[in-house]
């Protein structure tokens, strides 16, 4: 007996055993990863000196090779990278501002070279120059506006100096003092600030994002200050014309003057064109093809604009040709509406969120009090927390459409696929693996210093099984070892794994403090070893642990 099958059939036919095969696959108890490629993430020097621990170094750029400085010889500064990026080859894709505004980078693009002469027209900037006459001082939250003028900047020799919105009046008015600013931007709702305590300083001149009232001007001619809106700014650079630059890799970029709810840094961090690259090219480095970044993909920071973290991470997404969202900026998590905050996320439906471990952490407490009592979210917890264990992260078990699934919709849009944890504490080991698992993304914890422009080390993909407190391996521009501490009993030698200060040295290492010597010298040996005061161990898969601060 036979039978034949019509063309329709057939179709039929093929596409139910395709999907099934295709479910048997995703579905298999293949993990995501060899675990071999787990247990060595550190390439370990054969030789270490009294007192100290090996140098451990990323497998990428194994002992005996220079550590990574850019991923193209041909881009050498940020200006070559802006050149090379998407302002040019993706003009489409943009930034996204807190409400509905919105700039494409062609846009971008094209208002660069005006904001670039407008600041020199104005303040008589003079690029390149390594002293205050080439500072451009942004105080402000992350907006179009700052990118815009950072970009400018960092293109044409101009060194920017972000404040955050954040920061009390006396660190704002420390770092004015500190660096000579003649040259501000802010934000109408700061400029009040900005005003009051610019008296007796350098400042000339503030460029006003928004309106001006006539009570500004007034406190402005009290002050002695100018002040410009950001057309006026743009207007006035359009009908200028100077040399172009040359931008080297050792010219300074920016300078950082970190402030937190723990701490404000009375001493700025001078960072070259060098140091960002190097950092953004690592980033580029480490992201496996699977999780390659595309237009498709939208960054959200909610990190303040004087966090470098969330500069090399828009650097990297612009490149690639993704978009970038602002959202509200936290700097004191436990003093904002998380329900607030949740729903400009999922506005905003990001690919990838970068944010800070107490954001994160009232993140998953929400999730708990609204959802962690019902049985299916109970059950489904533990079910994926299952599928972790053989390192598989599953996206569409019967729980997720049935709970996880609304819980990624309703809080952060659907889409997000990879968090990044600005994470230097020892916050909540529970947190990565519990994002992991109700919201089916990947999570990278990382260990980010202002003196390493940024991240010193981070978490592997699909290492869902890691130690909760380990931050990953050395960086790829950067190599790390332990130095022992005998007053707190850490030393190399210690078991089960070495103990003691992190110390760091690579591209991405800070050029010195700005004008402190003895503060730099304090911190920066003759051979580069930057003494970071944070405590590690270092587990025998080469990750690092952070354990404590030296003082």
């Amino acid at each position: 007996m036979s039978f034949e099958l019509d063309t329709l059939s057939y179709t039929l036919l093929t596409t139910i055993v395709g999907a099934a095969a295709l479910l048997s696959v995703r579905n298999s108890k293949t993990p995501d990863i060899h675990p071999l490629l787990l247990n060595t993430q550190s390439d370990v020097s054969r030789l270490r000196h009294p007192e100290e621990s090996a140098i451990y170094r990323s497998r990428m750029y194994p002992m005996g090779a220079p550590v990574c400085s850019t991923f193209d010889r041909a881009i050498r500064t940020m200006s070559d990278f802006y050149k090379a990026g998407s302002i040019v080859k993706n003009p489409s894709a943009g930034f996204l501002g807190q409400g509905a505004e919105y700039s494409t980078y062609d846009a971008i693009g094209k208002r660069l070279d005006p904001v670039y002469q407008g600041l020199r027209a104005v303040a008589g900037l003079v690029p390149q120059s390594g002293n205050e006459s080439s500072f451009v001082g942004i105080y402000s939250s992350n907006s179009l506006h700052t990118i815009l003028t950072e970009i400018a900047c960092h293109s044409n020799g101009l060194v920017t100096i972000p404040i955050s919105s954040y920061a009390s009046s006396t660190h704002a008015s420390h770092v004015i003092q500190k660096t000579g600013l003649k040259i501000l931007i802010t934000q109408t709702e700061y400029l009040s600030r900005v005003l009051s305590l610019s008296k007796g300083t350098t400042l000339k001149y503030v460029v006003v994002v928004g309106e001006i009232t006539s009570e500004n001007k007034r406190q402005a001619d009290i002050a002695g200050i100018e002040l410009i809106t950001f057309e006026e700014l743009e207007v006035r650079g359009k009908a200028e014309t100077f040399d172009a630059v040359q931008v080297v890799p050792n010219d300074m970029a920016s300078i950082f003057f970190s402030s937190s709810i723990e701490k404000e840094s009375k001493n700025g961090v001078v960072l070259t064109h060098k140091n960002l690259l190097s950092n953004i090219s690592s980033y580029l480095l480490v992201i496996p093809p699977q999780q390659r970044i595309t237009p498709k993909d939208r960054l959200l920071l909610n990190l303040p604009i004087d966090n470098v973290l969330g500069h090399v991470l828009t650097a990297v997404i612009s490149l690639l040709g993704g978009s970038v969202a602002f959202s509200e900026e936290v700097n004191d998590p436990d003093n904002i509406d998380i329900g607030v905050s949740l729903t400009s996320i999922a506005k905003s439906k990001p690919t990838i969120l970068a944010s800070g471990s107490g954001f994160l952490n009232q993140v998953k407490q929400l999730i708990e009090s609204r959802y962690g009592q019902s049985f299916l979210f109970k059950r489904g917890y533990e079910v994926k927390k299952e599928y972790l264990t053989e390192c598989r992260l599953i996206d569409d078990c019967k729980y997720d459409m049935v709970v996880f699934r609304d819980i990624r919709q309703t809080l952060l849009g659907g889409n997000l696929r990879l968090i990044i944890i600005d994470n230097d504490d020892l916050s909540d080991p529970t947190l990565a693996n519990f994002l992991r698992i109700v919201l089916s993304t990947q999570v990278l914890q990382t260990f980010n210093l202002t003196e390493t422009c940024g991240t010193v080390t981070a978490s592997m993909f699909y290492d869902y099984n890691a130690d909760p407190h380990a931050k990953g391996a050395p960086f790829p521009c950067n190599e790390i070892k332990l130095i022992d501490v005998p007053e707190r009993s850490y030393t190399a030698e210690d078991k089960p794994n070495p103990r003691g200060e992190i110390w760091v040295r690579g591209n991405n290492v800070f050029k010195g403090y700005y004008k402190d010597a003895v503060a730099t010298s304090d911190v920066l040996d003759a051979d580069g070893w930057f003494m970071t005061g944070y405590l590690g161990e270092i587990l025998p898969n080469g990750t690092f642990k952070i354990i404590g601060r030296k003082a």
